[in-house]
């Protein structure tokens, strides 16, 4: 019988919520980090800023507005790449810059020389501007985090899965404290919690110090000012555009900052709940034009000429539509202030704007919000101008939309506080609706529904947490929790080379799991409350699944294998060759009644499951080794000819350019030449990681030195190095066409 192997045999059981112990996985102190446990990636920079500061997309390396994130993302990281003819980015990135004012007016500052209070007009902070003069001391208070895992050891329901904050001075007097937290809850996933509290410390940055000094003062006029530029998606913009004769003319628009025409982009900008007694925040949120279904009709680059072809997934799916998620910002909570509702979570701004990016002006002043929009050129006495008026520009679908909200006006005595929640949030249609090209033409409303209804996620979210505490710590949001993920190995499992078969194996942890609610009472029980165990198989690192076993606890038992101490399924309705993702879902169907950390009883909560992030690794399925010494040698290659983006000629996604060699003894060298007799490639086959063995082994056209080899006519001459057969050969060719 042959043998496979996926892991290491543990046993163990695990109750997932212990009163008192806190959240385990303290990270490092850090000046920039990245939220990556929900399908919404963020970066923060310690002085505040969300995101980019306005780099072209393609000298970035983080996660900034990556939705949905996924690892082992292709980006362009140079200008050369972002204008080549054939490489195209699977990363949907929304870069844009965000983040808050204080605007503190009429106060007193320490000046120099002697550092005696003296009158000013403004006092400002800021971490959105172009980026001088912040208002604050660099890397003060690096980040710090916690990681609070379901699958971990330690977990704390009460808890968010991932938490960055950090405190920092400012010039205003005012110390800003925030905090950011993230869930992979599905529903809960789509969106990032911002938490402010704005207390007048009175510790005071002295710029040309760079240090604090100690000034308690009255503030009898400070507005707080969120800020944010949104560039909905770069992902079209890159893999539309190629011009071979005019470089500038191509990574001009890559970037995301050049515009077309004199059009700066293809945005349409929707706002919701700006009305005050609705009980709600405001929403503001971009969408692209069309979706990135193809060019706009007002981008006059030059194209990649056979961008339609590239961007098909499979052949008969239309291109990918490249742009279509609505992202933006909701506010959950603020402190009230003069003229606002008294409901906190009314949190409506005072005044609120939406300007093009570039080519609107205010007070006669031309306004480039991407380049110099900041102290550089303007001075705090406009920017509080600025903030203390209500403007929505016309919505042509030609913008690069920047939106400013403003709260206040605040009169702040010595030690008092203001409180601002606000979630970035985004949405998009179903994702296998995505790659198919968006054929039912549900683009926008789809994704517009996506983005309100997370929106609304959020809010609840708040509502649920707000004004508990967790072993002495303040807790201002709370969801109820899914089963935990299992952790799921795959495998090949193929038996000679008739059938193609992957094992998927998972644990029971989601079956020994106990996870207590607010009120200190079970609300999951695994062994009684998880409903059952779905199986999905995908290819595309997005995480776009097939349902291939939906499996029910009165089935379980079907499914246990003895040896390995865990459920495994067998794939069999496969071809040798091609890869895939797994992973298993846990369910429960009829969540109980739950009571939230701030004691809100819900009742009739929706199904509750586990998401994708412990997915297995790309697996295929791959037929045994021969026995040399019965049958003799029959290599052959796998497609041959290779037709690059021909569906019967090769692999498609995710490895579009794999060539296999069958019918291999259990190890073997494998030297491939081209037609002139050169050495391109050399190849080992043999057992892998875990020890199993397979009688083929994949290439993916590139040399020795790491280039993509040319197309053409290859020999291959196959050497074994198995013992009893050890230096026996075969030779053949094959072709690659592109």
């Amino acid at each position: 019988m042959k043998k496979f192997i996926l892991t290491t045999k543990i046993k163990f059981s695990i109750v997932l919520f212990v009163l008192g112990l806190l959240a385990v996985d303290i990270s490092a102190q850090r000046d920039v980090v990245t939220h990556t446990r929900g399908k919404l990636w963020e970066t923060l920079i310690s002085n505040g800023l969300i995101g980019s500061a306005g780099a072209w997309d393609y000298q970035e390396v983080t996660g900034l507005g990556f939705y949905p994130g996924f690892k082992g993302y292709y980006f362009p990281n140079d200008e050369q790449l972002a204008n080549s003819p054939d490489k195209v980015t699977n990363a949907n990135f929304h870069n844009f810059r965000s983040g808050p004012w204080i605007i503190a007016k009429n106060p007193k500052s320490l000046e120099p020389p002697d550092f005696s209070p003296k009158d000013k007009d403004f006092l400002m902070y800021h971490s959105s501007l172009t980026p001088t003069e912040y208002g604050t001391i660099q890397n003060y208070n690096a980040w710090e985090g916690e990681q609070n895992f379901p699958e971990k050891a330690g977990f704390n329901p009460l808890l968010p899965e991932e938490m960055f904050y950090n405190e920092r001075p400012t010039v205003t007097g005012i110390t800003v404290k925030q905090r950011s937290m993230v869930w992979s809850v599905p529903g809960y996933s789509d969106f990032i919690i911002y938490d402010y509290i704005f207390k007048n410390t009175g510790d005071m940055v002295i710029p040309s110090l760079n240090k604090t000094m100690k000034y308690d003062q009255t503030l009898d006029e400070v507005w707080f000012v969120f800020h944010t530029g949104i560039s909905v998606s770069t992902k079209g913009i890159l893999n539309f555009h190629y011009d071979a004769n005019s470089f500038i003319s191509s990574a001009a628009p890559a970037g995301g900052f050049g515009g077309y025409g004199g059009k700066p982009g293809s945005d349409v900008y929707q706002f919701e709940n700006r009305n005050a007694g609705d009980g709600k925040g405001l929403l503001f949120f971009s969408r692209d034009y069309n979706g990135g279904r193809e060019p706009v009709p007002w981008d006059l680059y030059a194209k990649k000429n056979n961008w339609q072809e590239i961007l098909k997934l499979k052949p008969e799916w239309l291109p990918e539509l490249q742009d279509p998620a609505c992202f933006g910002f909701v506010f959950l909570y603020r402190t009230p202030f003069p003229g606002a509702a008294a409901d906190p979570f009314d949190a409506d701004p005072a005044y609120f704007s939406v300007y093009n990016d570039q080519g609107d002006n205010f007070k006669g002043k031309d306004l480039d919000f991407n380049e110099y929009f900041g102290f550089t050129k303007f001075k705090p006495p406009f920017f509080y101008d600025f903030a203390k008026h209500e403007y929505q520009r016309p919505n042509d679908g030609t913008l690069y939309a920047w939106y400013t909200s403003s709260f206040g006006p605040y009169k702040l005595e010595p030690g008092d506080s203001v409180r601002l929640m606000v979630a970035e949030v985004a949405g998009q249609l179903d994702l296998k609706q995505v790659a198919m090209g968006d054929p039912n033409r549900t683009f926008p409303d789809s994704s517009i529904a996506a983005i309100i209804r997370n929106a609304q996620a959020a809010r609840n979210a708040v509502k649920w947490g707000y004004g508990s505490k967790v072993n002495g710590r303040e807790i201002f949001a709370d969801v109820p929790e899914a089963p935990p993920a299992p952790d799921v190995r795959a495998a090949n499992a193929s038996k000679g080379s008739d059938t193609a078969v992957i094992a998927i194996q998972w644990d029971k942890l989601a079956e020994e799991a106990k996870i207590m609610d607010g009120a200190n009472k079970l609300f999951f029980d695994g062994a009684n409350d998880l409903s059952g165990y779905r199986v999905y198989r995908g290819s595309d690192e997005r995480g776009i699944w097939d349902l291939i076993a939906d499996i029910p606890k009165g089935e379980f038992h079907k499914y246990w294998n003895a040896e390995a101490e865990r459920y495994e399924f067998l794939d069999k309705n496969l071809q040798f060759g091609f890869e895939f993702y797994y992973y298993v879902e846990a369910y429960n169907l009829v969540p109980k009644p739950w009571t939230s950390a701030n004691g809100t009883l819900v009742s009739k909560l929706p199904e509750l499951r586990s998401a994708d992030i412990n997915r297995t690794e790309l697996t295929s399925a791959k037929p045994g080794p021969i026995d040399l010494s019965k049958i003799g040698w029959d290599v052959f290659v796998v497609p041959n000819p290779y037709i690059e983006g021909d569906a019967n000629h090769s692999f498609g996604e995710p490895n579009p350019r794999k060539i296999e060699f069958r019918n291999l003894p259990e190890k073997a060298k494998i030297l491939i030449f081209n037609i002139a007799g050169e050495l391109v490639k050399t190849l080992s086959h043999g057992p892998d990681a875990r020890g199993n063995l397979a009688g083929s082994v994949a290439w993916d056209q590139q040399s020795d030195s790491g280039l993509l080899v040319a197309p053409g006519l290859y020999i291959f001459v196959i050497e074994s190095e198995t013992d009893g057969t050890i230096g026996q050969r075969d030779t053949g060719k094959f072709m690659i066409i592109r």
